[in-house]
């Protein structure tokens, strides 16, 4: 039987794009381990895990080297979900025979002398002794090691770390007195700055890591941290936090909803994430000339929020300012029918001495943030000088030597290299200090017509095409045969499964967010394709 023709591209486009929007804003992020880590220490109250399925997941998803995180290799992410998930399962083993990982005793938490006798159960033991015996070797070894401080450090390592490794000990597993103390430093340095910046329970950090504050702590600050939809800053293991300590029905109802719409039984790493999803997706099918009609309505739903409270944060359940979302929608108001320069002022609550502050309290500044706010900041060409030639000597001074750029939200340097790329194509100060970033593009393509760290990827395949179709627009062009090779590539990925995308981004762990990988995919393809113009360059 011969197989039916394959659809055209372009068509193949526009089912992508129709396919995307009909879930816009409800899709969401991959499972990851630290979440779910959590999610996994829910009991019923007859002391059966409550979600079953998230234990499961931990089962099939522990690497061969004892750990558990994302499919990139980044010691961070390793580092604070093998805490995670060993923790649960020391939880789970109490009543069974320990592995010689674990000394066997009641403990003290929080300075409180605890027995299990009456909450642990057994649970489903077979495989978790041997699980916990290889978590608990892959953690000595990385603290045996030293763990290296890098520019991917996910959210709240300087908590996480020494509170799960404090738990642990009282639990415990044997683990080398002076672990990872790196890390312990950077938790001083954290707490001063958030002194300095005035910011206490409510910062965004804080909130978002609640699942490692002292239980006194949650119990006091219940209504105070809780957002409508039942959850502490989004966040499945901060809410799980939240429940054990204040058995709230909001929380628990939540991460019931959370266990009914995961396909695979784990929980993500944000949820919901309606606003940056809607408007880094948007956005990329935007520089494409993708955005179709429909997209009003969402559009409507962002600016409704910049009105409303002069601030758009990833969703509307996480109640703090963030310039990020807000600097995104106000790049999006052009294509809602409305010029941005009138809400550029509301930026300027984000501005540091020498750069612009994704929020509150945040160690190290974040170079995709400071690029969104230069490029809504050249709305207005004739306003706000001071701001853009700040923004750009930020941009510029922290460029690699390749002329690639690093950021703290994304562990690939073509997500941030991109970003960078579409705020300075907008300026001619900027444009003209590219010529290195256009070179290290190219040069960079894989034989297969991928973009990666440690091989091809295709979001990171899409975000050089994006970075080169906004190189072109100032004088540096695209060769042919550079775009020919990401459009084989990609096209395939059109059609590609969630599970199909590398967790590249960083929350307190890897993760994808599906749908914002998917536009960027969709407008690769797009702006890759084959042109009927006259060949130029190689």
């Amino acid at each position: 039987m011969t197989p039916a023709p394959s659809p055209p591209p372009a068509r193949r486009v526009r089912d992508a794009v129709n396919r995307l929007m009909r879930r816009l804003g409800d899709v969401g992020t991959c499972s990851d381990s630290y979440n779910t880590a959590f999610v996994a220490r829910v009991r019923s109250p007859g002391g059966s895990p409550r979600y079953p399925r998230a234990l499961e997941w931990l089962r099939v998803r522990q690497h061969p080297d004892g750990s558990w995180g994302g499919r990139i290799d980044l010691p961070a992410d390793r580092l604070m979900s093998t805490l995670a998930a060993v923790r649960t399962l020391v939880d789970y083993t109490d009543h069974i025979d320990h592995p010689d990982c674990i000394d066997h005793a009641d403990y003290v938490e929080d300075g409180v002398y605890t027995d299990h006798a009456d909450t642990a159960s057994p649970g489903p033991s077979g495989w978790m002794a041997a699980a916990l015996r290889r978590g608990v070797g892959y953690l000595r070894s990385s603290a045996a090691h030293g763990f290296p401080v890098g520019p991917h450090e996910p959210i709240g390592l300087e908590f996480v770390v020494p509170e799960l490794t404090r738990q642990l000990r009282v639990r415990g597993v044997r683990l080398p007195p002076q672990a990872w103390p790196g890390i312990h430093a950077l938790r001083q340095e954290k707490l001063a700055g958030m002194a300095a910046a005035a910011a206490g329970p409510g910062s965004p950090s804080v909130r978002y890591c609640m699942e490692v504050a002292p239980r006194t702590a949650l119990a006091g600050a219940t209504t105070a941290l809780q957002s409508p939809g039942g959850s502490v800053g989004c966040s499945p293991a901060a809410t799980v936090a939240l429940w054990q300590s204040t058995g709230s029905a909001r929380a628990l109802a939540y991460l019931d909803e959370l266990s009914c719409r995961s396909a695979d039984g784990g929980a993500p790493e944000v949820h919901p994430m309606e606003a940056f999803e809607i408007g880094w997706s948007l956005y990329h099918l935007a520089r494409a000339g993708l955005l179709p009609s429909c997209a009003a309505t969402r559009l409507g739903a962002l600016t409704g929020e910049l009105d409303r409270r002069g601030w758009v944060a990833f969703s509307r359940e996480f109640p703090v300012p963030e310039a990020d979302t807000t600097a995104m929608t106000i790049n999006l108001l052009p294509h809602a029918g409305r010029a941005a320069a009138p809400s550029l002022a509301l930026l300027l609550r984000y501005e540091a001495c020498d750069h612009f502050f994704h929020y509150p309290g945040e160690r190290g500044a974040s170079v995709s943030v400071n690029a969104r706010l230069l490029e809504a900041f050249s709305c207005s060409p004739g306003g706000y000088a001071r701001q853009r030639r700040k923004l750009t000597g930020f941009l510029l001074g922290t460029r690699a030597a390749d002329g690639y750029w690093l950021d703290k939200w994304h562990v690939s340097p073509y997500y941030a290299t991109a970003h960078v790329s579409f705020a300075l194509s907008r300026s001619a100060s900027g444009a003209s200090a590219l010529t290195a970033t256009h070179h290290w593009l190219i040069n960079s393509q894989h034989a297969d017509g991928s973009w990666g760290i440690g091989g091809g990827q295709p979001e990171e395949t899409a975000y050089a095409v994006l970075a080169l179709d906004a190189l072109a627009g100032c004088g540096l062009p695209v060769p042919p045969r550079t775009a020919a090779a990401a459009h084989r590539y990609l096209t395939p990925f059109l059609d590609a499964a969630p599970h199909d995308f590398a967790e590249l981004w960083l929350g307190k762990s890897l993760f994808t967010p599906v749908a914002v990988v998917q536009s960027a995919v969709i407008a690769a393809v797009h702006l890759s394709r084959p042109r009927h113009a006259p060949a130029a360059g190689g």
